[in-house]
């Protein structure tokens, strides 16, 4: 097992042990603590979670407008997170119905981006989407205002008690038709990174993926369904859907469907160039076998030009990376 896999299998599993945490103190405040600072906590972790997901995304994907628009995802991921937990911790049945709506901001804008991520893969840098995808806006925006007008036609959510709270409601025919374009745009996505993909070695995993948005399909219709045992082990939608989706994309980066700055280590063992990269400091983070040995920190700290001669028939160069150096 190589270094870099280790390290991912140990962030994975930090990962799970965080969110078993926070599932138990959902457990914990409802039957055992009783207090609102418990529910804060929870969110805190979730908040924690895709905060460090999104600065992982910043760091990973290389691809700038890739890069962009998984940003926006993540910072989408967060903001609902933030809308449910200011919804919890309130007592006014308008500003929670209203937050509740707004739950359909992030809900409806995070799959149609999804789609630009799928249409921006394995181009370059000056890439810029076709007009077409804008279209995408309309139906996306006017789903929302379906929703946010919903207290005026009730045709997303009507409530049976004549109590505009979402304590008690049911589905109309303009919920399934936001599920249905959520989905549509999801699955777009994922398949055209599956179709697109032609990295070799994600062959056979590629479509590993569509496991995720399997299970949030479920997870959707059984949610909508109320079936008893999802309410008790993940009743909380919000999360289970942000960690579902975020869960299909780093699917998407780990199977080379989204290429991102892994495999260095694989990379160094077979590349024939004598190269090193180090950190800001110009401590050696990974060095090429041709490169017979690190070359010492102070030498590199002491290059005043990216351009230095060793010798008669040898060039040192350097170039500055994001998080870093790369020497040759």
């Amino acid at each position: 097992m190589s270094k870099a896999t280790k390290k991912i299998l140990l962030y994975a599993l930090s990962v799970l042990a965080l969110i078993a945490f926070a599932m138990w103190l959902r457990y914990a405040s409802r039957h055992i603590f009783h207090s609102p600072a418990v529910s804060h906590l929870r969110s805190g972790i979730y908040v924690f979670l895709f905060s460090a997901w999104c600065y992982s995304l910043w760091l990973r994907i290389v691809q700038t407008q890739v890069r962009h628009y998984l940003l926006a995802i993540s910072v989408l991921m967060v903001l609902w997170i933030l809308l449910r937990s200011i919804k919890f911790s309130i007592e006014n049945t308008d500003a929670e119905r209203w937050l509740w709506y707004f739950y359909y901001f992030p809900m409806l804008f995070i799959p149609m981006l999804s789609v630009f991520v799928s249409r921006s893969l394995g181009k370059g840098e000056d890439f810029r989407l076709p007009r077409w995808t804008k279209l995408l806006y309309l139906p996306t925006l006017l789903l929302l205002l379906l929703v946010l007008t919903n207290d005026l036609h009730q045709q997303v959510f009507s409530f049976p008690s004549g109590v505009l709270s979402d304590r008690a409601y049911r589905y109309e025919s303009g919920y399934f038709f936001v599920l249905g374009w959520e989905a549509l745009c999801a699955g777009f996505a994922l398949l055209s990174m599956v179709k697109n993909c032609r990295i070799l070695r994600s062959r056979r995993i590629r479509w590993l993926p569509l496991v995720p948005l399997a299970l949030s399909l479920a997870y959707a219709y059984a949610y909508v369904k109320k079936v008893h045992w999802v309410w008790v082990l993940a009743g909380d939608m919000t999360v289970s859907q942000c960690l579902i989706f975020a869960s299909i994309l780093e699917c998407c980066i780990q199977c080379g469907l989204i290429q991102s700055n892994l495999g260095y280590d694989e990379l160094f063992e077979a590349t024939s160039l004598p190269v090193q990269i180090t950190d800001p400091a110009f401590c050696s983070q990974y060095v090429s076998a041709a490169m017979q040995g690190a070359l010492p920190q102070s030498e590199l700290r002491q290059m005043q030009q990216d351009t230095v001669h060793l010798g008669d028939d040898t060039l040192l160069k350097r170039h500055k990376l994001r998080r870093g150096w790369v020497f040759w």
